[in-house]
């Protein structure tokens, strides 16, 4: 049986303990979709999760058989309430000849995850799944497509201690400024130049501020103790924005993130760029700093590399389109308060159907 469960991070929590056995040899769980903490790059405030632990926009679900849980899926709503991210799926190791195979239950939550998608009015599920994964074959069987990859660098500083990677930002970085609200239609401008035909159908962004709240976040200004921790910064090249980056300090376990996208005709302001960001978060504190980069992204990939970063695992990105069911007749737009469709019958008789509105 597969139901929802109110959002307690349950899919979080067996993560943690699956990540801690498996350094033990052994595994709790089999993951398709996981949610790496450095993936959650627009957290909710500390105060603001404290006082609402139960977020609209994630929804959850678990399949068990008489109390006992067998697998989980987990999405999560983009800004724009039209898109959801299969943040997790994963079914639960069986180690007593269950009679549920792993592959039935994770085919069967992804099967419901699509279903519930077509009655919440969401147009598009995207999924991330590691390269070469057995279960890739369960996202085409299920109409998922590929359409870009993503790769994963990670910059460990007690290991670059002996390689000098900070520049001179006011000489290296002059046309670097704070993010500003105005910004919102040259990122979207950035992301348009920087990303491949294939890639735009795909993802089908509405306007610039549902990208720019994806990335970014608020578009806002918001009190300091809510913004701490984050960071955006845009290289502002005159007629354009050449260059953006958002900086989020790790805190507790969870390493620093850079997130960078480059104009392809500014792609010199890469590099400088990365080591601007690394010299401002390891001034904040001294841990590794994670990079996600779309490997389209050559030549930002080659600045990571020749910044000290070293990439560290691959992952598909995937997306299905959802077909929304039309169950109410008011669903249906019309031009007019008055329509008449004509429909010619099998003979020479011709039917016509009239819709009222």
């Amino acid at each position: 049986m597969i139901r929802p469960v109110l959002y307690v991070d349950l899919p979080g929590i067996i993560y943690a303990i699956d990540h801690r056995a498996r350094g033990n040899q052994r595994d709790y769980a089999n993951f398709v979709c996981w949610l790496e903490s450095v993936e959650s790059a627009l957290p909710s405030p500390p105060i603001l999760r404290q006082l609402l632990p139960i977020s609209p926009a994630v929804r959850t679900w678990i399949c068990e058989d008489h109390w006992r849980l067998l697998g989980f899926a987990q999405v999560r709503e983009r800004p724009s309430h039209a898109a959801w991210d299969l943040a997790y799926l994963a079914s639960m190791t069986q180690r007593d000849g269950a009679q549920l195979a792993g592959d039935d239950i994770l085919t069967a939550l992804l099967e419901y995850a699509l279903e519930m998608a077509s009655t919440h009015g969401i147009l598009r599920i995207f999924a991330k799944v590691e390269d070469e994964m057995p279960e890739m074959e369960m996202f085409q069987r299920s109409g998922f497509q590929r359409y870009a990859r993503e790769l994963t660098y990670v910059y460990d500083p007690y290991q670059q201690k002996s390689r000098s990677t900070h520049v001179a930002t006011e000489t290296a970085l002059p046309s670097l400024r704070r993010w500003n609200r105005h910004h919102v239609w040259g990122l979207y401008q950035l992301y348009r130049s920087v990303t491949p035909q294939r890639v735009l159908t795909a993802e089908l962004y509405e306007n610039s501020e549902e990208y720019a709240k994806l990335q970014v976040g608020s578009l806002q200004p918001l009190p300091s103790f809510f913004g701490r921790g984050s960071e955006n910064y845009v290289c502002d090249v005159g007629v354009r924005v050449g260059a953006w980056m958002r900086l989020c300090r790790g805190h507790g376990s969870t390493p620093h993130r850079i997130s960078l996208m480059v104009h392809p005709e500014h792609a010199e302001l890469a590099e400088p760029l990365i080591q601007f960001g690394i010299k401002r978060l390891l001034d904040a504190d001294v841990r590794r700093i994670y990079c996600l980069v779309r490997e389209y992204d050559s030549f930002v990939n080659t600045a990571l590399c020749n910044s000290g970063f070293e990439q560290v695992l691959a992952k598909v990105l995937l997306v299905r389109h959802v077909a929304l069911l039309a169950t109410r007749q008011s669903t249906v737009p019309l031009l007019e308060q008055r329509a008449v469709y004509g429909l010619k019958g099998l003979g020479t008789v011709n039917s016509r159907q009239k819709i009222m509105r």
